[in-house]
């Protein structure tokens, strides 16, 4: 039974194949002998001729039409079906070129003859007729190979029960942990080395389970207890603090593709893509149940909820299903549907099962047993889901024209609508402002000045953007404090979806029913609600003890945070391509206990963690570096690099400027859902802003393209794409940030500020407090002299230079050209704040060098301190973990 869904989807998809060129043809030409060559020879010359140049996939698709494209007239623009079959009178097609309404002639230059009208009537009487697509050969065909792979890969197996091996050293192991590691060394004829230092492991163990360095008063604390249970009581406070959700929860949004913007061509802001943040980060510290967790983020709009609350946290958790990169310049509303959708399927594929899904859209998968079909089952449910990011797609758009306030989830009580005839009324009038100013723009007479001494053009710009404005204020759900998310919904047209023919969105091949994907089943999995989306099943079903990826790929990604390697390295991928787990053994093992514990993830590091495996120093060994050179079998712990958020929130904990509470919503959510440019205005100011907040990192505003420095520079998550294993380079960046980036050279004043204000202390001691609090140990007698030696040369120095250093001249007043700026719409609104846009028309380009940020100590003194903390910063010993 275990394959008979993927079995008989297939036959069901052959039969399926075998006829669809004969429906394909059916519903086209039926209805009147030699109706393709009636198109081939009248019909598709009159449209190349006289429609092509602006409707079609090569040119342009003016309105979102496109007429080379069978698919593309049926379902129509803007203004809806352009060719309804059997039906001219019904058809905007024969409206427009009838030449029938003053609002809509085509083509606008010159009309076509009654004769040619008549011909394009007629064609779409008889059935509008179009020549079908062609199938590949091997569409829907069962390959020989999958049924292998399906039962001899290890990673879709059922999970097994598995026992505790046995081991020669029955001292060493501390848990059924150690047993699975002890026992693969000992196979190897290797030798665990020996335990980390107190002082290692609660610095590793604080950073690992909060990101952050421990305070000296904890490593004290730490350090003088004795008792059995020490390093447990530590655990057992690190894992209640609301730092554990912070670290913890940004794992996640590495996973999720965390991004506060749609990235790609055109980069709009995602105003509300914070409360998915937060929603993650109270999950991880609530100890939310995994398989509930990813529940709610894939159909908790369609979940029983309590109160109004909780439905908003369900709401809010689909999220992660909206905040993908999305190209809202793309012309084609179908393409950019299909895309979206793939980029669904990615994430929640690579996400939860560590497969790639995706690979499947345009063929069957070349590696992994993922037919063509399976892609598109799941397709289906998401073709059936509206994508509410509060964006759409528009070639060229500017202004406001990318924001779809109706694409937002509302939260809290319903409010009233506004009237819709107002609503009807305005929206009339912005496209007749819309209008007037696309007839103007870029032309010459648009370009031409006015008496104003501005394009005539600007005008209209602005008319049609405060008319924009006034329309977002009544519809936007945001306006008047309203609160909305990013998320999903089921749409009002449910149904499955169709292949298409080598990925392209147009080619349609044989619809295929909604479901999961094959090389997974197991008992009573769930059947698909043909009244809904199919969602919901969908969550049930990766969340089902019975699959056996979700529960491995979740335990094998918390070992790879605790161990800075998986137990399969390739986190993301379980398929083919992929890796093989080091210990199958101890991954059935964990997948089992996380399961067993409720899917707690509180629950699964503590154990982890309490391990001696976990708790092994970094020293080498000779003879096991022979052998195993990379440490797949976990004979000491890894050292590892702290990642950028580690860095940033160590330094400001290190200075006392940490800001521990949580920010109210993001700095990213003020802004107006327009263009954003990475050279512009609002890139400076966040730039800035991230610079001068003194919030955890997780906090800080994350606009695809515009990720801040702090970050960037030490190998940030990909926010296009799940992450679930972070690079680590060095690169000379890195140390030229260390170097002369103001955040860093304004903390280590702050650090030194914070040494000398300890006037009850003498150097010494300061010195061994700024270890102390640097790098998580007292400084050594030689460490300290040398300190001493360096500070006596730095200040002399510093005295000196600044005894000759002549006072500043004034610098002469100038005149500093300004971009004008002008808001399109009323305060509030338009998915953020009331932000101004910057005028296209008016931008001033300039040369104008960057500004250096002046961080300036007040005397001698402190100036040598604050490079003394400086150069800690800069360590190594800063940086890495033992």
């Amino acid at each position: 039974m275990r394959n008979t869904f993927g079995f008989l989807r297939t036959i069901v998809l052959l039969a399926t194949v075998s006829i669809a060129s004969f429906h394909s043809s059916a519903r086209a030409d039926d209805t009147a002998p030699g109706g393709i060559e009636f198109f081939e020879k009248k019909v598709r010359p009159l449209l190349v001729d006289n429609c092509y140049n602006c409707h079609s996939a090569n040119t342009n698709a003016k309105g979102g039409l496109r007429v080379d494209d069978r698919n593309g007239l049926l379902q129509g623009g803007n203004s809806g079906a352009a060719v309804v079959p059997g039906h001219p009178e019904k058809s905007l097609l024969i409206k427009a070129v009838g030449y029938n309404d003053d609002d809509l002639r085509m083509p606008p230059k010159k009309q076509l003859s009654s004769d040619q009208v008549a011909v394009l009537s007629q064609w779409i009487k008889e059935g509008a007729a179009w020549p079908a697509v062609n199938a590949p050969i091997a569409l829907g065909k069962p390959n020989p190979k999958y049924e292998t792979l399906r039962k001899d890969h290890w990673a879709w197996q059922p999970i097994r029960e598995i026992k505790t091996p046995a081991v020669h050293d029955t001292a060493w192991p501390r848990d059924p942990i150690d047993r699975f590691i002890l026992a693969a060394l000992e196979s190897k004829n290797l030798k665990p080395v020996g335990d980390a230092d107190k002082l290692a492991l609660i610095r590793r163990i604080t950073f690992d389970l909060t990101g952050l360095p421990p305070t000296p008063q904890e490593i004290d604390a730490f350090v003088s207890d004795v008792s059995a249970d020490a390093l447990a009581k530590v655990v057992d406070r690190l894992l209640a603090s609301p730092a554990f959700g912070e670290r913890w929860g940004r794992h996640w949004l590495d996973v999720a593709r965390y991004g506060e913007s749609t990235g790609s061509s055109r980069n709009v802001p995602y105003p509300h893509a914070w409360r998915y943040r937060d929603y993650v980060i109270d999950a991880f510290n609530a100890d939310k149940p995994y398989d509930q967790f990813v529940r709610e983020q894939i159909a908790g709009d369609l979940l029983p909820a309590n109160s109004q609350v909780e439905k908003d946290e369900h709401a809010v958790a689909t999220g992660f299903l909206a905040l993908g990169v999305k190209d809202v310049n793309q012309r084609f509303k179908v393409r950019f549907v299909m895309d979206n959708i793939d980029e669904q399927i990615d994430t929640v594929s690579r996400s939860v099962l560590g497969l790639t899904a995706s690979c499947a859209r345009c063929h069957d998968h070349k590696f992994d047993p993922i037919p063509q079909a399976d892609y598109y089952a799941l397709a289906g449910i998401f073709n059936s889901t509206d994508l509410c990011a509060g964006v759409r797609n528009k070639m060229g758009g500017g202004g406001l024209d990318y924001y779809d306030p109706q694409m937002l989830l509302r939260l809290g009580e319903a409010k009233a609508a506004a009237p819709s005839e107002q609503v009807e009324k305005l929206t009339q009038e912005v496209a007749k402002a819309r209008a007037e100013f696309q007839a103007l723009r870029g032309k010459p007479e648009g370009l031409a000045r006015g008496a104003d001494g501005f394009p005539k053009q600007r005008q209209f710009r602005l008319k049609m953007e405060k008319l924009q404005g006034e329309l977002m204020a009544l519809t936007d759900p945001t306006a008047g404090g309203g609160k909305a998310a990013l998320g999903v919904r089921d749409a009002k047209t449910i149904g499955d979806t169709e292949i298409r023919i080598r990925g392209e969105a147009e080619k349609l091949g044989p619809v295929v029913p909604r479901g999961f994907l094959s090389l997974v089943q197991f008992p009573d999995q769930p059947k698909i609600n043909t009244a809904q989306s199919g969602r919901l099943e969908l969550a049930e079903w990766l969340a089902s003890p019975k699959n056996p990826l979700t529960p491995r790929v979740m335990a094998n990604r918390v070992w790879e945070h605790l161990f800075g390697q998986g137990l399969v390295r390739s986190v993301d991928n379980f398929g083919v391509t992929g890796d093989v787990p080091s210990h199958p053994e101890l991954l059935d093992y964990l997948a089992t206990q996380f399961v067993r514990d409720g899917w707690s993830v509180k629950k699964l590091v503590r154990q982890i963690v309490l391990s001696r495996a976990y708790q092994l120093s970094s020293e080498e060994s000779a003879a096991n570096i022979a052998v195993d050179p990379s440490d797949r079998f976990v004979w000491r712990h890894n050292p590892r690099r702290l990642e950028a958020e580690e860095i940033r929130d160590a330094t400001l904990l290190t200075t006392g400027t940490l800001e521990r509470a949580r920010p109210d919503a993001s700095i990213a959510s003020g802004l107006q859902v327009r263009e954003l440019r990475n050279n512009g205005p609002e890139a400076a100011r966040f730039g800035e802003q991230a610079r001068s907040s003194a919030h955890r990192s997780v906090y800080l505003p994350l606009l695809r393209g515009l990720t801040p420095t702090a970050l960037e520079v030490f190998d940030f998550a990909e926010q296009g794409m799940v992450t679930g294993s972070r690079d680590a380079t060095t690169v000379a960046t890195q140390a030229l940030y260390l170097l002369n980036d103001p955040f860093v050279r304004r903390q280590s004043l702050a650090l030194a500020d914070r040494l000398l204000h300890r006037s009850e202390s003498d150097d010494a001691e300061r010195i061994d407090r700024a270890y102390r609090l640097t790098v998580g140990r007292p400084a050594t007698t030689k460490e300290i002299e040398r300190a001493k030696i360096y500070l006596a040369d730095y200040e002399t120095a510093a005295r000196e230079a600044l005894a000759s250093t002549p006072a500043p001249a004034k610098p002469a007043e100038t005149t500093k050209p300004e971009a004008t700026v002008a808001s399109a719409s009323t305060s509030g609104g338009a998915g953020g704040g009331g932000g101004a846009a910057v005028n296209p028309d008016e931008i001033v380009n300039t040369d104008e060098p960057v500004k250096e940020d002046a961080v300036q100590a007040a005397d001698a003194r402190t100036a040598a301190w604050a490079s003394l903390c400086q150069a800690l910063f800069g360590t190594a010993e800063f940086r890495y973990l033992k």
